[in-house]
């Protein structure tokens, strides 16, 4: 036998013998990998899903509250959920929610909820914009001067303090993770933040986003 065909069979001998090992390893590896990694890969997803919501929340907030400004008119960012997914729209405040198209009101990520029981913006009547106890839409509403109001036609600090408040965002897989967007102050500034190991002392209800 020559030297290259004494070669070429130990090689394939070789080949045969361990690749089926060798497949075994590298599929044992992958799966103790996959194991390790998938659970902090989905937390980081839906942590970056919820804090991109969160960002858009307060974006409309502050267009709402810009268009406010520029029209001399009241307009509103409002919120509703629809099944797995929250739904924003900006529009002035003599249109009610139900009056915008469809087209115009988008979607935040897949999966991410209201928290209902931390959020503290108006509820209102889809129909009719009003405050109900009932309602499906919250709202974020401003004056022509930017202030957030009860009422539309409320002037800056002459309005209900229940025109502050705050929407709070949570992920079903994040637990402890809600973020909220919150109106602070009757001249209407804004600001973030997430879910405290506290309750607000300040609040009658226990709400953690503060």
């Amino acid at each position: 036998m020559s030297i290259n065909k004494l070669l070429r069979s130990r090689t394939t001998a070789s080949a045969a013998g361990f690749t089926f090992l060798e497949i075994l390893i590298i599929v044992t590896i992958l799966g103790i990998f996959s194991a390790i990694a998938a659970p902090s890969w989905l937390m980081f997803i839906n942590n970056h899903r919820l804090k991109l919501s969160l960002d858009r929340a307060y974006w409309a907030m502050k267009l709402a509250q810009s268009n406010a400004k520029r029209d001399k008119t009241s307009w509103q960012a409002s919120f509703k959920q629809v099944g797995e997914s929250v739904q924003v729209a900006i529009h002035k405040s003599e249109i009610s929610p139900a009056q915008v198209p469809a087209s115009e009101w988008k979607s935040l990520e897949p999966q991410i909820q209201i928290h209902t029981n931390d959020t503290t913006l108006r509820l209102v009547d889809e129909n009719t914009n009003q405050v109900r106890k009932n309602g499906t839409v919250w709202r974020a509403m401003f004056n022509y001067r930017g202030c957030p109001v009860y009422n539309q036609t409320d002037e800056c600090g002459l309005t209900s303090l229940q025109a502050k408040g705050n929407l709070t965002l949570s992920h079903p897989n994040l637990k402890n993770g809600d973020r909220c967007v919150i109106i602070s102050t009757l001249l209407g500034h804004q600001r973030t933040s997430k879910t405290q190991s506290k309750s607000n002392p300040n609040s009658n209800q226990k709400r953690y986003c503060y």
